[in-house]
């Protein structure tokens, strides 16, 4: 597998939606999220939590979200949906700026659009695990 920044990446439109989904944040998180969202033209925001886990991202993007998920996870994460690399880039560089710490992030791709909540969350922290230490990882 191979990493690339979300910033240098060209991904084709998977689904119509324009949106953030952001997962596992406090309401103070929350607002400034949608706030910096909103700053760099990024409107739509979904609310997520790890009751949410195997719901997928499809679903999560139509509105079909579930609530019935035993795995708890603490991990915050961003995953972008048909939102262009240079607002990626202003919302990333924004929760910097704010001293944010810095969220799983991702975009929605043709083969993880499939993936539950939980599956994509727990391959971003295994990618994120295998950057600090120099590893590849296989999905």
């Amino acid at each position: 597998m191979s990493f690339e920044k979300l910033n240098q990446s060209e991904f084709n439109n998977i689904h119509e939606r324009s949106c953030m989904i952001i997962v596992n944040v406090n309401k103070k998180e929350a607002n400034m999220m949608k706030n910096i969202g909103r700053l760099v033209g990024i409107k739509d925001c979904i609310f997520l939590d790890s009751t949410n886990g195997k719901t997928t991202i499809e679903d999560i993007l139509n509105n079909k979200v579930s609530d019935d998920n035993e795995e708890k996870w603490t991990n915050k994460a961003v995953i972008f949906n048909n939102i262009n690399q240079t607002k990626i880039s202003g919302f990333l560089d924004s929760l910097k700026k704010m001293k944010i710490a810095r969220p799983l992030s991702a975009v929605v791709t043709e083969t993880t659009i499939d993936w539950t909540l939980n599956k994509l969350v727990y391959n971003l922290i295994q990618e994120r695990n295998a950057l600090k230490s120099g590893q590849t990882v296989q999905h």
